[in-house]
C-alpha cells in the first residue's frame, strides 16, 4: 500500500483555541512539510517522515503551560510494572475496565512527550479515542468517510476533548507534542494489533 498526508483542517476546533498566535509559525512550516511528504510505501520513509515531524515539535518555544495530573500519577504504577499495566518504549498502557459480556474495555494510553505510537490497524477491534491531556498529532485513515480515498491519511493537531473513532482496518497512529493522556475504549480485542509501519521512539 502506498499512502499519502493531507493536512487539510490540520487543526482541530479545540487544538485552535488551545494553540495560541505564537505558534502560527511553527504550524505553517509543520503544514508546509507534511503537504510536501512524498507518497510513502516504506517503513523508512515513514520513519523519516515521523522523525522531522519530532524534531520541527521540539524547535516550538511557545507551547501553552500545561500541567499533567493524570499522567503523572498513571506513570509511577506503569514505571513499576504493576498489575494491568503495561511498560511501552513510549509510556504505557492503564487497563481500567473489562467487560467480557459487554464486549468492552476502557484503558489509558499514557504516552511521554514526543513519544510515537506505530501507524496500525486492527482486524476486528472498534476502537474510540478522546485526548484526556497534552497536545498530539493524530495521523488516521477513515475507510467509512465520505472524502476517504485509498492511501488517505488525514493528519491532525488534537488538544483535550478530543474525539477519534476507528473501525476495524482503519489506519491510525499518534505523535506526542507533549506528555499525553488518551482514554481508549474498544471492543474487547486486546491482541489484535497489526503494525504497518513500526515506528522507534526519536530521543
Amino acid at each position: 500500500m502506498t499512502y499519502f498526508f493531507d493536512a487539510n483542517n490540520f487543526l482541530t476546533k479545540n487544538a485552535n483555541q488551545y494553540l495560541s498566535k505564537n505558534n502560527r509559525q511553527f504550524l505553517k512550516e509543520l503544514i508546509n512539510y507534511i503537504n510536501s511528504s512524498k507518497q510513502i510505501s516504506t517503513a523508512p520513509q515513514y520513519n523519516n517522515i515521523v522523525k522531522k515531524i519530532v524534531s520541527i515539535v521540539k524547535n516550538i518555544k511557545t507551547l501553552p503551560a500545561a500541567t499533567f495530573p493524570i499522567y503523572n500519577k498513571e506513570i509511577i504504577p506503569i514505571s513499576k510494572s504493576a498489575p494491568l499495566t503495561e511498560k511501552t518504549p513510549w509510556g504505557g498502557v492503564a487497563l481500567k475496565k473489562v467487560d467480557v459480556e459487554k464486549d468492552y474495555i476502557r484503558k489509558l494510553l499514557v504516552i511521554a512527550r514526543h513519544g510515537v505510537l506505530g501507524f496500525e490497524i486492527h482486524k476486528l477491534k472498534h476502537e474510540k479515542l478522546k485526548i484526556l491531556e497534552g497536545i498530539c498529532i493524530v495521523l488516521y485513515s477513515n475507510h467509512s468517510n465520505i472524502s476517504w480515498k485509498l492511501g488517505k491519511v488525514s493528519v491532525k493537531i488534537a488538544s483535550p476533548g478530543d474525539k477519534f473513532e476507528f473501525l476495524p482496518n482503519d489506519e491510525h497512529g499518534i505523535i506526542a507534542f507533549t506528555n499525553l493522556v488518551i482514554e481508549e475504549t474498544s471492543t474487547n480485542h486486546l491482541d489484535d494489533l497489526i503494525y504497518i509501519f513500526k515506528v522507534p521512539q526519536i530521543s
